[in-house]
């Protein structure tokens, strides 16, 4: 076929129309066909291997986070709870039960130094303060008194001293009532009558240590401290 009469063949295929049912039927056929729409699920995103060391990195962040920022919480604060539980876990590692509820009794007269310290919201972290104190005292005392007598003289005589002073300073009442840690005030107490009777005293400081014994001896323990530092022994 010569390259003149291929040409008038393609042209005379111009005026072919397609049949108009073939065309309808196809019409439908491609309407009717559902194709697969592209999709983006976040949840599939979040599913890919890559991003496990994220998610670990993530986990570590808000589990430890609060622990980190709890580490100067006081009583009543949000952060508080985080601390203590802190706390158990540092001391459950440690093993020594005797030695954590000394340092927890230490930590908490600490923390009540802290907010006589502060004046926003101190009577509210003082209540908690005074609470969680009773309740370390209450746990340390029968550990204490199982202590040899000088590492017991040393542990009663620091946490008392402690006491003291912060009751001076707020006028709040930690160590009034409860039988347990009492115990705590009176072997101080004796143990400082016992010490001021070895030293050379003036007669107004025998008056006040006969004082601080009948003090002592009705189990005003309190008082009988007040009475003791009264005292300035001659050395």
């Amino acid at each position: 076929m010569d390259e003149f009469t291929l040409i008038k063949q393609l042209e005379s295929l111009k005026s072919v129309k397609a049949d108009s049912n073939w065309a309808s039927l196809s019409k439908q056929s491609i309407i009717s066909k559902e194709f697969e729409k592209p999709s983006f699920s976040i949840f599939s995103y979040l599913k890919q291997p890559k991003l496990a060391p994220v998610y670990a990195s993530l986990i570590v962040l808000f589990t430890f986070t609060p622990f980190i920022f709890a580490q100067d919480a006081l009583p009543g604060e949000r952060l508080y709870t985080f601390k203590k539980i802190g706390e158990t876990v540092k001391y459950a590692i440690q093993g020594d039960e005797s030695a954590a509820q000394i340092e927890q009794v230490e930590t908490r007269l600490n923390e009540l130094s802290r907010i006589t310290e502060q004046t926003q919201n101190q009577g509210h972290k003082l209540a908690a303060g005074i609470k969680e104190t009773k309740q370390a005292l209450t746990k340390a005392t029968k550990q204490i008194a199982k202590a040899p007598e000088a590492q017991k003289a040393e542990l009663v005589g620091k946490i008392v001293a402690q006491i003291t002073a912060i009751e001076k300073k707020t006028n709040a009442a930690i160590m009034d009532s409860d039988e347990e840690y009492q115990e705590l005030f009176k072997f101080f107490v004796e143990n400082e009558i016992k010490e001021i009777e070895e030293k050379t005293l003036s007669e107004e400081q025998l008056k006040l240590l006969n004082q601080a014994k009948e003090l002592f001896n009705n189990e005003d323990y309190s008082e009988a401290l007040e009475m003791i530092y009264q005292i300035q022994p001659n050395n």
